[in-house]
């Protein structure tokens, strides 16, 4: 496995448990420590991978060196595999059902 995949898959696992930490809701604070614990990675590792995601645009607001952050709904999104306008989708359709019983 080269340098590069496993970092990729550090910051895969980082995310995951960001997301898991956040309840999968996108713009929730999560703290370093338990996104840390539940991804098993050292300090280090953690910290890079969290510079990697910060830079993909899928976690923000990292202060203090990300010992607090966010998940961005594309990390969000990344992880689950659900998008933002889904759900707007969603209402739209239902809005056609709506429309149809009348």
């Amino acid at each position: 496995m080269s340098e590069t995949s496993e970092e990729q898959q550090k910051a895969h696992r980082v995310l995951e448990a960001a997301v898991a930490e956040a309840g999968e809701k996108p713009n929730e604070h999560v703290f370093a420590l338990p996104v840390m614990r539940k991804a098993s990675l050292s300090n280090k590792e953690f910290r890079s991978a969290a510079r990697y995601l910060d830079e993909q645009g899928w976690i923000a607001e990292g202060a203090n060196d990300y010992e607090a952050f966010v998940v961005t709904p594309e990390g969000i999104a990344r992880v689950t595999g659900q998008r933002g306008q889904d759900s707007q989708a969603e209402d739209e359709g239902s809005q056609d059902e709506e429309a149809g019983d009348e």
